[in-house]
């Protein structure tokens, strides 16, 4: 499936590389948490709540917007999963994926993963989340949970990554950070 999802990839490649994308788009941090657990690892998704807005309902990683006091990108993830799941990140241990840029919400979004050896203790915004997910991180390497969906862009057919996991759908950026981390290897995950 590498070759069916390497244009989608091109393509946010070449938005990467325009500044004017970047310097107009909004900006966004989210983080992959991996738990390092002795009989499995997993890694947290949640379920946003419905609202009026382009991800209402959507399975992602905790995140969000970065405010004009955060100093990067990084401090703005490690606040919105704070104020999203209730735990902590570690500054030093965010490591970077490649960004996305969201077309349909104009969001410049940059994933970060971290691995944590100790099970965290969520206090959930009840008002942005609606559930908490803990997935087997063996659920996303296996090839035949990956299917393909398609996406029109800028009238172009494009084919993305799509995982499932007990009814729920994860798609767009969620799963091209899955893909990202779990089938092209980007950055340095040793679990």
């Amino acid at each position: 499936m590498k070759e069916m999802f390497e244009p989608i990839f091109n393509l946010h490649q070449s938005f990467m590389q325009m500044e004017s994308v970047k310097d107009n788009a909004r900006h966004a941090a989210v983080v992959a948490i991996i738990h390092k657990n002795v009989d499995q690892h997993t890694i947290v998704l949640i379920k946003r709540n419905e609202y009026d807005g382009a991800h209402s309902g959507q399975m992602a990683f905790p995140g969000g917007k970065q405010e004009l006091s955060d100093q990067d990108l990084k401090v703005t993830a490690i606040r919105e999963v704070k104020e999203e799941i209730g735990i902590d990140v570690p500054y030093e241990a965010l490591q970077a994926l490649e960004p996305v840029w969201v077309m349909v919400s104009n969001y410049w979004v940059q994933p970060y993963f971290v691995v944590l050896e100790e099970k965290q203790n969520y206090v959930l915004d009840k008002r942005e989340i609606n559930r908490i997910f803990e997935i087997p991180v063996s659920h996303f390497q296996d090839s035949s949970q990956l299917k393909a969906h398609q996406l029109k862009i800028q009238n172009e057919t494009y084919w993305a990554p799509q995982f499932e996991f007990e009814g729920e759908v994860i798609w767009g950026a969620t799963a091209l950070f899955l893909y990202q981390l779990f089938h092209l290897k980007i950055g340095e995950l040793t679990l």
